[in-house]
């Protein structure tokens, strides 16, 4: 059976498919999968022991009409119709992922599935598939996506455990990211919404109370904005290092050595979960019940803020003297968010 699945986006999404992908392939051997994505994700698919072809697309740079973007779409075009496939399934529930669902061909007797109407929030999405899967909202992405691929496939779903079978490709030899690192710590603090970051002096106070307990801090980084404030942070000790900008595939060795991590809501927290990495994930705009870092030695901490989550991207309470979201603020109602707290949390789960 040949299936392509549409997950265009983003980080942490691409990697919440991986278990729905495990099942699928325990109940069909058979199964031979494509995947569809964003060409800044496009080294991820490929972890899976599944997955086959990978069809980048570039749905931002595309909305530009110019003469390369043209011709980088017919590329496209023309990867994805050289085969037909029995299944299609937009993973994604938006109008865009179930649009480029319907530019691959179909065997005959094949047919393009998703999730229902009522189980997204882009409703109209769900009228270009020929078969819809009733799926609950009010759960975690990661179960929605084993619900949905169990629905379309027909087969139970036999137990609550992950698995996410990553299988990371090799590095070279000389490459010394995929060490053992034991007494390495990272700290995954870039995210994309505004409010999502924690505030700058509570990554420095971690870090400096990680050191003092005999550790290393590692800290990546993939634009200027968090370049920045990696070295704002390293600044603080010697035993702070920030590393040099790397592939997806470089940064899931280093992180795979390491012997734990700290995070905000953020794609690296979802990969240090899926590589069983011990980590205490924090959250307070978003809603950890809903996307929190899922897997095994993970820990959500989830801010009593009165008004957390909000599901907001931008904090309506910043102002002149407020720089920085409130619900990362600790105080009485919000212990579990002071350094001592959180780096606490860590080292129990890593002494």
């Amino acid at each position: 059976m040949r299936v392509l699945v549409v997950k265009l986006t983003s980080m942490g999404d691409v990697l919440h498919l991986m278990p729905a992908l495990s099942d699928l392939r325990l109940s069909h051997k058979d199964v031979s999968v494509d995947w569809m994505v964003e060409d800044s994700f496009a080294e991820i698919p490929k972890w899976h022991p599944s997955v086959g072809r990978v069809i980048k697309v570039s749905t931002r740079r595309w909305r530009s009409l110019n003469r390369k973007n043209i011709s980088e779409f017919r590329a496209f075009l023309k990867e994805l119709r050289a085969e037909r496939y029995d299944v299609v399934v937009d993973a994604q529930g938006l109008m865009k992922s179930a649009g480029f669902a319907l530019f691959a061909k179909l065997n005959k007797g094949g047919f393009r599935a998703g999730f229902s109407g009522k189980s997204i929030k882009e409703s109209p999405a769900a009228r270009l598939y020929h078969r819809k899967i009733d799926v609950p909202r009010a759960q975690h992405a990661i179960d929605r996506l084993r619900q949905l691929f169990a629905g379309v496939f027909e087969y139970s779903l036999g137990s609550d455990m992950l698995d996410y079978s990553l299988s990371l490709p090799p590095l070279s030899s000389d490459d010394s990211s995929a060490e053992q690192q034991d007494k390495a710590i990272m700290l995954f603090h870039g995210t994309t919404w505004a409010t999502k970051h924690l505030p700058r002096q509570l990554w420095r106070d971690i870090a400096e109370l990680a050191c003092d307990d005999g550790y290393t801090i590692k800290l990546a980084w993939g634009n200027e904005a968090e370049y920045q404030r990696a070295n704002w942070i390293a600044e603080a000790r010697p035993e702070i290092t920030v590393l040099e900008r790397s592939s997806l595939t470089e940064l899931a060795h280093t992180i795979s050595g390491i012997k734990g991590a700290i995070a905000v809501d953020t794609g690296l927290g979802h990969m240090a979960a899926a590589l069983g990495v011990p980590c205490i994930s924090i959250y307070g705009s978003t809603d950890a019940s809903l996307t929190g870092a899922k897997g095994k030695n993970q820990t959500l901490v989830q801010s009593q803020y009165s008004c957390s989550p909000c599901m907001l991207k931008n904090c309506p309470k910043l102002n002149e003297t407020v720089s920085e979201p409130p619900c990362y603020i600790a105080s009485e109602s919000n212990l579990e968010l002071s350094p001592n707290a959180i780096w606490r949390r860590l080292k129990s789960q890593i002494s």
